[in-house]
């Protein structure tokens, strides 16, 4: 098959590293794979890995009335048999228009949650409508990431015969489990051992950090040797910055920027945390996942399909900072059962969501969506 993607981020974010999951998988190298996408970060990486990429405009914008005649031309000129978006609005509009059968991938939520966390209500019938009639016309199939993401698309108005759950996988190989929760990061600063806690996130209201700030605060002032390591950039990188300062927690808890080495970052930590108010199926938590680290966890979205309570980790309801704290200090304390717990979160990463069987599945889509289209393939 002749395969498009469209993608309109620059950075890698979680679209992004879902692409780049994807297409790394040996079930494409069957196909040929093009990849529509502004330059920027993940536009470099797609380059490096050496598939075939056309520029276009159009940065971190799902919906522009120029982006959809530039992409229209775009698709004209490839004619793939299936055209895959992501959070693309533009690209499923230009693909339709040319009579192309269209996949796509919901990353998030369709409900989301408004800074003090109250959860929008259901859609009325009018709205239930409007969904489904925009989905159907718009796509053949749209992938949820997670059950959770599944059951709200349904919720929303989108048949749920449109829809197909396909969870979120990861490459598990550049993962190497420690084999001591010891051998880690629990490092020497002047003769004194340290437990390393931290998070690789865009630093967006999504994420709440200002959350996992306030709990690193209540963590510290009982288990000073903790610290904590926030992962990435984003809007509000200033702000979580003036807070740190702001508490004083400067020695505690650092900002390190871009993380480039997910899998090195991540084999620096003892403990990976996700404080955030809204999810589809983080990837970043089943990277954790992957380099068996404990996780302790908001219950939002589909984490609870990666995170099991007590098991390969703790979750806690969002917005808790106490709660978050309490959950950190249990595997700060009990250094044995934040490694049993990490020890069974990298068994359930290798069972249930390695990128290979999100590959061949997402390929059967395809096939199907191909196939009733009327298309040899």
């Amino acid at each position: 098959m002749r395969i498009l993607h469209i993608i309109t981020d620059t950075n890698i974010g979680g679209a992004g590293r879902y692409l780049l999951n994807l297409l790394t998988q040996p079930v494409f190298r069957e196909h040929e794979v093009f990849v529509a996408c502004p330059d920027g970060e993940l536009a470099k990486r797609i380059d490096s890995l050496g598939i075939r990429r056309v520029a276009i405009s159009g940065k971190d914008v799902s919906f522009s009335l120029p982006l959809v005649f530039e992409l229209v031309r775009t698709v004209r000129t490839l004619r793939p048999d299936v055209v895959h978006t992501h959070s693309s609005l533009s690209g499923r509009i230009a693909s339709r228009f040319l009579r192309i059968p269209v996949v796509y991938t919901k990353h998030n939520l369709v409900r989301i949650p408004s800074p003090s966390g109250r959860v929008p209500p259901p859609a009325g019938p009018v709205k239930r409508a409007i969904n489904g009639f925009v989905a159907k016309a718009l796509s053949q199939k749209v992938i949820a990431v997670s059950e959770g993401v599944y059951r709200d698309l349904v919720e929303s108005g989108i048949s749920p015969s449109l829809v197909v759950s396909i969870p979120n996988g990861i490459d598990l190989s550049p993962f190497k489990p420690k084999k001591k929760i010891q051998d880690g990061l629990l490092r020497s600063e002047g003769g004194r051992k340290e437990i390393r806690i931290g998070t690789v996130a865009r630093i967006h209201r999504q994420k709440a950090l200002d959350v996992l700030v306030d709990a690193a605060r209540i963590v510290v002032a009982s288990e000073p040797s903790a610290r904590f390591l926030i992962g990435g950039t984003g809007p509000l990188e200033g702000e979580i910055r003036a807070k740190i300062r702001d508490l004083k927690l400067e020695p505690y808890v650092k900002m390190a920027g871009f993380i480039e080495d997910v899998p090195g970052f991540l084999s620096g930590l003892d403990i990976y945390v996700l404080s955030s108010d809204y999810e589809g199926l983080p990837l970043a938590v089943l990277e954790a996942m992957a380099q068996g680290l404990p996780v302790v966890a908001t219950r939002v979205g589909g984490v609870p399909e990666a995170v099991v309570d007590g098991e390969t980790g703790f979750l806690v309801p969002p917005r808790q900072p106490k709660l978050l704290a309490q959950a950190i200090v249990r595997l700060v304390v009990d250094p044995q059962l934040a490694e049993k717990l990490g020890a069974a979160g990298r068994r359930r990463a290798e069972e249930l969501f390695d990128a290979k069987l999100m590959a061949e599945r997402t390929v059967e889509v395809y096939r199907q969506v191909v196939r009733k289209d009327g298309r040899r393939i």
